[in-house]
């Protein structure tokens, strides 16, 4: 009888996979690539918010500007020197000379504002205002302001704020101005 050559079973190597070890350190390396994409992801988040609110804050000078842009300096019926809203001006829809428009505000929570170029308050625009300052300034040196109505240039600056939430105080998202020349 032919004799059966004895089993030959290939000898026993360690299991094949990955240790506890490495397993640990693979889950930390994943873990850590989360954290860094979720944490990039917030900051983008927060940078598109800025610039939302940037592009509407000089939409909001910008619709001021065009408001003003073709507006005499001096009061066309009266062209008396009165510095400010005439006594039967009092509001946006009054106003009929550059200087009329110093230190007005157009808040949304009061209802007056903020202002499109058409004088018409703005819906939907909760915690925005535009404030509106108006000065002489010296002909020769720009950056100088004079007295009101000693100059025939006028600086007009709008400045934009948003109020984030109820109570806070309104913070400055940007200034829009331009210098005007009597007309």
């Amino acid at each position: 009888m032919p004799r059966c050559a004895p089993s030959r079973r290939p000898p026993l190597s360690r299991a094949r996979g990955f240790t506890l070890i490495e397993a640990a350190i693979a889950t930390m390396i994943v873990g850590s690539g989360i954290v860094a994409v979720m944490g990039a992801q917030r900051a983008f988040h927060l940078q598109n918010e800025w610039a939302a609110e940037a592009a509407t804050a000089q939409q909001l000078g910008a619709e001021m500007r065009e408001l003003m842009l073709g507006l005499p300096q001096r009061d066309p019926v009266t062209n008396d020197d009165l510095w400010g809203a005439e006594p039967d001006e009092s509001g946006a829809g009054d106003f009929d000379d550059l200087d009329d428009f110093d230190g007005a505000a157009f808040d949304a929570a009061d209802g007056s504002g903020p202002l499109n170029a058409l004088r018409e308050p703005i819906a939907d625009m909760d915690g925005w205002r535009q404030r509106v300052v108006v000065e002489n300034i010296d002909p020769f040196e720009l950056t100088r302001t004079v007295d009101d109505g000693a100059s025939d240039l006028m600086r007009v600056t709008v400045v934009v704020e948003r109020r984030a939430a109820a109570g806070e105080a309104p913070r400055e998202c940007t200034r829009v101005s331009w210098i005007a020349p009597r007309r």
